[in-house]
């Protein structure tokens, strides 16, 4: 018990999986974006995907699914940002300097333009046609 007048905190293993605004998004991994600000979201409110760029790709897809099938959620939010590191190289450019490094290429499926808008256009096309 909390003293009075003080409120209490939720450990977050007494919080239930499913998301409480039914709500997941997709979002970049720049350490810029404060989404729960951005939101007023609390602890439990939504599930958060991010990866570079906010892209939707292959696992970003199935989270969502699971997010989707398995806990509930009801809505996705996508967001993109302008001035992401995503957008300043061409996706199958980033592979070859990485493969040049590894010895190998990556056989990362990127979707990502040079243009934000486009991207976006791109990640939520994605997004709809996905079972």
């Amino acid at each position: 018990m909390g003293e009075p007048g003080k409120p209490t905190k939720t450990a977050p293993s007494d919080l239930d999986a499913p998301p409480k605004l039914k709500l997941a998004i997709l979002t970049c991994m720049d350490a810029r974006i404060n989404l729960w600000d951005l939101f007023h979201l609390s602890l439990g409110d939504a599930h958060v995907i991010r990866n570079a760029g906010g892209l939707a790709t292959t696992d970003a897809i199935r989270s969502l699914a699971a997010s989707q099938r398995l806990l509930d959620s009801e809505k996705i939010v996508v967001i993109q940002h302008t001035d992401c590191g995503i957008h300043r190289i061409a996706p199958d450019e980033f592979a070859k300097q990485v493969g040049e490094e590894i010895g190998e290429v990556p056989d990362w499926n990127v979707p990502a333009t040079g243009d934000p808008k486009t991207t976006l256009a791109m990640t939520l096309e994605l997004l709809r046609a996905a079972p």
